[in-house]
């Protein structure tokens, strides 16, 4: 009985010493409202570079907006700098472009050598404004870590580094940024990143209130999976994650954030390319790449299609743009003042921005 009651005495404190996965919950999407369809198109000055790319965007407070994206002779070049452009609903204009970040900015205030920049993720939190980037020195990629810089919103301009994100206890590299946070109810959000070195894999980290990382949530473990895009749906979330190992995207839902069902092959053709979700009222709709018939090129044709809750599947709506020179590609999506913008690369020269409502979307 002795020993019995021992047995019974260590489960419990082995129970208690158990950490408690906290409950985690997505901040449900802004609501939407209908008015007479709409749907426009702009592209952002561009700045005096060859090549622009990756754009991220966020709402500074009820009238502005800050668009990123990184910009220089080409992709993964020295010259390669984060660029930003101002956008006003009074105006319903962008500013000229103008420069966030420079890897010697960032060499020097983090005190480590930063060759490169790229796929910079913006983030309005609690009167804060954050810049999520990824930087590499040797290696290209296969060396980058995320840094996070963070600026007053009264003074946007005024990043400033604040920390490396370490999120392995080896090497700590390789691991990217491309898609937005989406909050949760607790004040804190959620981060969609990726592990590019050897299997590749999406991961999602969780912030606190503070912005100071409390965990990381792996939901899968396929492999060659990029840049999962996360937005809230019905009681959970729902993630779609790029692919260079088939010619689809995968796509998986969740019970709850520690538990997700298994990853669905998407029934659209979409080989490695970024996507982009979001919630319209309920109802889900994808932004992404396919090619044209008369073009191989993947990234040719931007598609918009929205997610059939009883199929599973996706259904096409639309083609956004295409270009027969390039590519119209990286979509980064925000609802802003009962509309929603698009923001994309065309053809490597400037970032485009398309603006459209939910009765353009119900039209289609």
């Amino acid at each position: 009985m002795q020993f019995l009651a021992f047995v019974l005495a260590l489960f419990g404190v082995i129970m208690l010493l158990k950490p408690t996965k906290p409950c985690i919950n997505l901040v449900k999407s802004p609501t939407l409202t209908e008015s007479k369809p709409l749907f426009s198109a702009l592209s952002l000055p561009p700045p005096p570079v060859k090549s622009v790319h990756s754009a991220s965007l966020t709402a500074l407070d009820g009238h502005t907006m800050l668009a990123a994206y990184f910009g220089g002779s080409k992709e993964a070049q020295s010259d390669v700098n984060i660029w930003g452009n101002f956008y006003t609903d009074k105006e319903k204009q962008w500013s000229k472009a103008f420069k966030l970040l420079s890897a010697y900015d960032l060499s020097q205030q983090a005190q480590e050598f930063v060759k490169i920049l790229g796929n910079p993720v913006l983030l309005t939190h609690r009167n804060r404004l954050y810049l999520f980037v990824v930087g590499a020195s040797l290696g290209g990629w296969a060396t980058s870590k995320i840094y996070v810089l963070s600026a007053p919103l009264s003074n946007p301009k005024a990043l400033h580094y604040a920390q490396t994100l370490h999120l392995s206890p080896f090497l700590n590299i390789s691991h990217l940024v491309r898609n937005a946070p989406t909050s949760t109810t607790d004040g804190g959000f959620i981060l969609p990143i990726y592990h590019e070195l050897a299997n590749k894999s999406p991961v999602f980290l969780k912030f606190d209130k503070e912005a100071h990382l409390q965990f990381l949530v792996k939901t899968n473990y396929l492999k060659q999976q990029l840049q999962p895009s996360l937005v809230p749906y019905k009681n959970c979330a729902f993630a779609v994650f790029r692919s260079y190992k088939t010619t689809h995207f995968y796509t998986q839902s969740c019970l709850n954030f520690w538990h997700w069902q298994k990853p669905a092959l998407s029934n659209l053709n979409n080989y490695d390319s970024a996507n982009a979700l979001f919630n319209a009222n309920g109802v889900l709709y994808l932004i992404y790449n396919q090619a044209l018939p008369n073009n191989p090129s993947a990234r040719s044709a931007l598609r918009l299609a929205r997610f059939d809750a009883k199929s599973g599947a996706f259904v096409p709506l639309k083609i956004l743009d295409t270009s027969l020179r390039g590519e119209v590609s990286y979509p980064s999506v925000l609802i802003f003042h009962n509309q929603i913008h698009v923001l994309y690369t065309k053809e490597r020269k400037v970032i485009a921005h398309l603006v459209l409502n939910l009765s353009y979307l119900k039209s289609l």
